[in-house]
């Protein structure tokens, strides 16, 4: 029976979701015109160097077309803080409806970017070249063919149209825009999220380019360039020796070639309409590119702490008793959760900002059942509206906030969930405001309620001739085609989300969760991998997906947990929560079409490694919280490829199912099928030491890979040597429940006898952090003496004490630990584990806020452990007894 169910699914799927004939490929769209280009019927372009001056510290010219009365462009160019280079080219006479520029994605629109004033040489009517320079960055323009190399320090790495396939059309009906550019000294290609494909970028120039074009694509195919979800323009060109990147900013359906050639990528990159909007990231290497994509798109603002934990859905949870009753069903099997998810059936007949009126009558109630456990609720919102005189969100947005049809004059009708629907013009900003707005009404406005924008790519059923979605000539805002602006109208409805859960009256920080996303989404929102299914492949394939939207920008990703379509054996099911705990988004979910898959619907066996799975994760939230502050202030991606630290490793280009959390965590979850040895590979050579906390902290040096014995209880996780990793290992049922727990400092010293770490401490809910409200401070151990340091000027008087100590790797002459408070000094408990070299100092008491010094001496004596009282020590620290 389970068998022929699992078939049926599967069935059922392809049918619904199949990778069928809806889905364009290059030669149905305008990409076979342009990726054809250069050719005799295309206008080719030369710089008139002589028009190039500097204007408001911008570079400004003219580009000049081949052919007589074609349209000539500008040409403006910027140099941004951290370098980076910014190429605009339009219309020199705006056409009535302007280009569509989607600067919304850039912080501020881009208006208080920090311009630098470059010197500009060999502009004259006679030259062939002329130059752009500031500090070590030269811009070698050349008049033509027209191109644009890019120098650090006299070293070349990335020239634009260096083949000469520019392409800028201006007839009317033809309006899109194609440039290419060579990366030099590389050997990867990372980037162009979303696709279901590996970390590094293939070759495509004989295949299907990679295409951006948001769609309603579940079960969709793998190691694949077709479209998905969100389409994010940046490319990375990373290299042993020198990284660079490159953001194209475009809102149309794009398409970009990628070419690997020993030492070089080049990119052809094609959009449907638009400006050409370029940024140039000089790099030189993967972390300085990434950080520069961030300065110009953002970075996601803190979370709160319980967005960490785990959180279950469902499509759906049919009524408000089922979802008290999931929740009493996880306390009760010591499960922990922290958010129940709401699919489409809680509301009235899918009209959404209401509430069904007999399956989830009592809505407040629900809310401050889940609140009293420290449970907060996610329901979904999304962007298409039932048609129905007698709902009053249809009644008020009518004629005045949907996307109108081609002509301009009607609202766009089409079918998604409620039946025939319409859609809200999130461009329009009176619209935007009034769909913010009603995030203060009907429950909505309780602090404890967040949201999921789902099905906002926009999907609208049947309309294949439209891949499922609004029709390219549908009408926005400002008289807006949507070809233009495709790609970012998810990114609007959550810009509407966000700027109406902001107005409510309890001020903590949003948590909003979409599907479509672009550039500068992680300013609002996190993501997932969309609706995946049951598999291993699917599994697997989520790391380097959540991996590639990290370097991205995106850093909050997650996919599925289990698989949202077919059905999970016992095997996957619980390797995949072993392996999504360490993801920054955690979520298991599943289709209503599938039998029920909670935790504890499982037997024992299955149950006891799901508890162990999330417990890992709830242990190590503080250092994802602390990695998450960290990402807010300075860029760098929470989840991280290992070649992102170690890019002289040419084997770690292409690793992709590893992942770094920070610089100090390696998690390599199993993610093969009945395996007994997994392997794994470890970076930085033999001075790199990394301990397997799986496996007793036992170390493995950097040297590459490694053959470890597993079973179905092992997680394979590292932390390297020289780190210190601030944990909170008490068991309980919510990340809430753990914000006083004392916290325990693992400490892996390296060779030297060194090691540090930093923990990022608020109140984890409001934005009183802005206003210094909070406390991070670095531990060091050096000397034999461990300390902390604040590395800011601000307070926070409820931060949680240190009671516990685990050195991994200590010095062996230690006999003796003492704190230090002021002139006195304390004797700690301490007890050493010869076998796994392991030294516990435990029960003490040291407050982050009063500083902390704590030394060790090689006087009197210490106890020895034996096994059996190391194993007693341990679960004193794990369970807090």
């Amino acid at each position: 029976m389970r068998f022929t169910l699992v078939l049926l699914i599967t069935f059922f799927v392809g049918l619904t979701y199949g990778n069928d004939s809806r889905w364009k490929d290059c030669q149905d769209t305008f990409c076979k015109r342009l990726r054809g280009s250069p050719g005799s019927t295309k206008v080719s372009y030369s710089v008139d160097l002589a028009s190039l001056k500097l204007k408001e510290k911008k570079v400004v010219g003219v580009l000049k077309p081949s052919v007589t009365n074609a349209v000539t462009l500008t040409l403006t160019i910027s140099v941004l803080e951290d370098k980076i280079c910014h190429i605009s080219i339009d219309e020199e006479k705006a056409p009535t409806t302007p280009r569509y520029k989607a600067h919304d994605a850039l912080v501020e629109g881009g208006k208080n970017f920090k311009i630098v004033e470059p010197k500009v040489s060999g502009n004259t009517g006679t030259a062939t070249e002329a130059s752009i320079t500031y500090d070590d960055l030269k811009v070698t323009i050349y008049k033509s063919p027209m191109k644009f190399e890019f120098y650090k320090n006299d070293t070349l790495f990335s020239v634009v149209n260096a083949n000469n396939r520019f392409v800028f059309e201006t007839s009317g009906t033809e309006t899109g825009v194609g440039l290419d550019i060579s990366f030099k000294n590389v050997q990867r290609a990372y980037g162009l999220p979303e696709h279901a494909d590996h970390l590094s970028l293939r070759t495509t120039v004989r295949e299907e380019p990679y295409r951006h074009f948001n769609l309603d694509y579940g079960s969709y195919e793998l190691e694949s360039t077709q479209a998905l979800y969100g389409a994010i323009g940046v490319l990375y060109a990373h290299g042993n020796k020198l990284s660079s990147g490159a953001f194209w900013l475009n809102a149309a359906q794009t398409w970009t070639d990628i070419t690997n050639s020993p030492n070089q990528i080049d990119a052809y990159f094609m959009s449907e309409s638009g400006v050409l909007d370029l940024f140039i990231l000089p790099g030189p290497t993967l972390p300085q590119a990434v950080k520069q994509y961030s300065t110009l798109t953002g970075t996601a603002s803190l979370p709160q702490y319980f967005t960490l934990g785990y959180h279950q859905s469902r499509y759906s949870y049919m009524n408000q008793d089922d979802v008290v009753d999931v929740v009493k069903n996880f306390d009760e099997k010591l499960l922990p959760i922290d958010v129940m998810w709401l699919d489409i059936d809680y509301t009235d007949e899918k009209k959404y900002f209401t509430w069904d009126p007999k399956r989830f009558s009592k809505p407040q109630e629900l809310i401050d059942n889940l609140a009293k456990t420290n449970r907060k609720l996610v329901a979904i919102i999304d962007p298409h509206i039932k048609i129905d005189d007698n709902y009053f969100l249809h009644k008020e947005a009518k004629g005045k906030y949907y996307v109108r049809d081609s002509s301009g004059t009607k609202d766009f009708e089409g079918k998604c969930w409620p039946g025939m629907s319409s859609y809200l013009d999130f461009l329009n900003p009176k619209a935007r405001e009034y769909y913010g707005n009603l995030y203060l009404t009907n429950h909505f406005e309780n602090k404890n309620v967040h949201v999921w924008n789902d099905m906002n790519e926009p999907a609208v059923f049947e309309q294949p001739a439209d891949e499922h979605s609004m029709p390219l000539d549908a009408t926005h805002y400002g008289n807006r085609k949507h070809r233009d602006v495709h790609n970012i109208y998810g990114f609007y409805q959550t810009v509407g989300t966000k700027e109406g859960m902001m107005k409510r009256k309890d001020k903590v920080r949003p948590f909003i969760l979409t599907r479509s996303h672009f550039a500068g989404t992680q300013r609002y929102a996190a993501v997932w991998t969309g609706d995946n299914v049951a598999t291993w492949d699917y599994m697997k394939i989520s790391f380097p997906m959540c991996l590639t939207e990290a370097l991205a920008g995106i850093s909050f990703c997650g996919a599925d947990v289990g698989g949202f379509s077919g059905i999970p054996d016992d095997e996957l099911y619980q390797r995949w929560y072993q392996a999504g705990a360490w993801l920054p988004f955690y979520r298991g979910h599943s289709a209503i079409d599938v039998p029920r898959r909670e935790p504890y619907l499982y037997g024992d066996d299955v149950q006891g490694r799901i508890r162990a799975a999330l417990h890992q994760r709830y242990i190590h939230i503080p250092m994802w919280y602390t990695l998450f502050y960290e990402h807010e202030r300075a860029g760098e991606p929470v989840i991280r490829p290992i070649t992102y630290h170690y890019p002289a490793e040419s084997d770690a280009f292409d690793i992709e199912h590893e992942v770094l959390i920070g610089q100090n965590i390696l998690a390599a979850p199993v993610m093969d099928k009945g395996v007994l040895h997994h392997k794994v590979y470890l970076p930085g050579g033999s001075g790199e030491v990394w301990y397997n906390i799986d496996d007793n902290y036992r170390p493995y040096n950097g040297t590459g890979y490694h053959l470890i014995p597993v079973n179905l209880n092992s997680m394979p996780v590292f932390y390297k040597a020289g780190s210190i990793i601030s944990r909170k290992d008490a068991m309980k049922l919510t990340s809430i429940d753990t914000l006083k727990d004392p916290y325990t400092l693992y400490i892996v010293l390296n060779g030297n006898g060194y090691a540090e770490g930093k923990l990022y401490v608020d109140d984890g809910e409001t934005f009183s952090y802005q206003d210094k409200k909070y406390y991070y401070v670095n531990f060091v151990f050096e000397n034999n003496t461990l300390t902390a340091k604040a590395l800011s000027n601000t307070t926070y008087a409820d931060a949680a004490p240190i009671t516990n100590l685990v050195i991994i790797n200590p010095p062996h002459t230690i006999k003796q630990v003492k704190q230090i408070n002021g002139t006195s000094a304390i004797d700690l408990n301490s007890s050493y584990n010869e076998k796994h070299d392991l030294l516990f100092v435990t029960n003490f008491t040291a407050k982050l806020q009063e500083g902390i010094d704590i030394k060790f001496t090689s006087s009197a004596s210490i106890l020895t452990l034996s096994i059996g009282a190391f194993i007693a020590v341990c679960i004193s620290i794990v369970y807090n007894i």
